[in-house]
């Protein structure tokens, strides 16, 4: 006699169905295939392979902050403009609104401080237009993420800003601490999400928001959290991406909220909201990253910068397309 189809469904260990368990084999398929056909072995160099996990650092503390607003329910569109506006602000903080002199640890301090306040500022700002004004999640961001890049500019003389102190550049520059900040984001939101009352009610909101609000929750309030919370990320990555190069520019950033957003959803975020996990995230840029850095590596005389956004699309498009056969659109 054949067991019944659910009996075996119901067998398969619940870690093998999780999505997370299917982003690490797609992971290491790659990486097996690489190995395969790179015969010079550079992408397994240690300096290649500490390139990505800083790569990885720099945009995962992007990725997590798209990954609450998407679990919320939202999407938030001006990731790279709040970058950019960070790079600028915390470099102008730095080298002349705070000190006219080489500043020291506590302006350093002082200036990283305001830059974050600003970006959770903005993450509230997307929350009042949206919860006050009612305006789709789509629209709010995407008219902040042209004002802000320009309002950048302004700031900036339209030039870029030379920041070369040790203390600000350590952070984005020295691939162990961005790593080690990324670490603490990372594990300490996913803790939110998964363990805390706080993370079941931002499923709840991104779940059905009407039912949430029946159910008595804040939606406005817990909106507010997740927006503010992707705000102050993007304004950590400004300063992150500022110490990586030691200028900060208006013009950077761009279509880093396609990487963090793509990230996200091949991460198993669903963009219909209340579906997904920080670890899925986390997974699903590793994923990208290394696609888009194979792709490099194989395919000879092309830069992995030059695909970069090809291979974005191309795997958004696949992702979103996966989702949503198989579980089905949200009804």
């Amino acid at each position: 006699m054949t067991a019944n189809p659910s009996a075996r469904a119901k067998s398969v260990p619940a870690w093998l169905k999780a999505p997370e368990f299917g982003l690490v084999v797609g992971i290491t398929v790659i990486l097996a295939v690489v190995y395969w056909f790179d015969h010079d072995h550079a992408f397994f160099q240690a300096y290649s392979l500490q390139t990505l996990l800083h790569r990885v650092a720099l945009f995962g503390v992007l990725t997590v902050g798209a990954a609450l607003v998407i679990i919320a329910g939202g999407i938030d569109l001006s990731t790279g403009a709040v970058v950019a506006l960070s790079s600028v602000v915390s470099a102008r903080l730095l080298t002349g609104w705070l000190s006219s002199s080489p500043p020291g640890l506590g302006v350093v301090i002082l200036a990283i401080t305001l830059t974050l306040l600003m970006g959770l500022a903005i993450g509230l700002l997307h929350a009042v237009l949206i919860s006050g004004l009612k305006l789709p999640p789509f629209i709010a961001t995407l008219a902040t993420m042209a004002g802000l890049r320009s309002l950048a500019t302004l700031i900036s003389g339209n030039r870029t800003i030379n920041v070369s102190f040790d203390a600000y550049r350590m952070m984005g520059k020295e691939s162990r601490v961005t790593l080690t900040i990324f670490a603490i984001v990372a594990i300490s939101t996913s803790v939110m999400m998964g363990a805390t009352v706080l993370g079941r009610h931002l499923f709840a909101l991104g779940g059905n928001e009407a039912a949430a609000r029946l159910s008595g929750l804040k939606t406005n309030r817990l909106k507010a959290v997740a927006y503010g919370l992707s705000g102050l990320l993007s304004a950590l990555g400004g300063i992150l991406f500022t110490g990586l190069s030691g200028a900060a520019d208006s013009r950077l950033g761009v279509t880093f909220e396609l990487t963090a957003i793509t990230a996200a959803v091949v991460g198993g975020c669903s963009l219909a909201g209340g579906v997904g996990s920080i670890r899925g995230a986390v997974l699903g840029l590793v994923l990208t990253q290394v696609v888009i850095k194979a792709t490099g590596v194989l395919v000879r005389g092309i830069d992995s910068t030059q695909i970069e956004g090809l291979v974005l699309g191309i795997v958004v498009v696949l992702a979103v397309a996966f989702n949503q056969k198989i579980r089905g659109p949200r009804r």
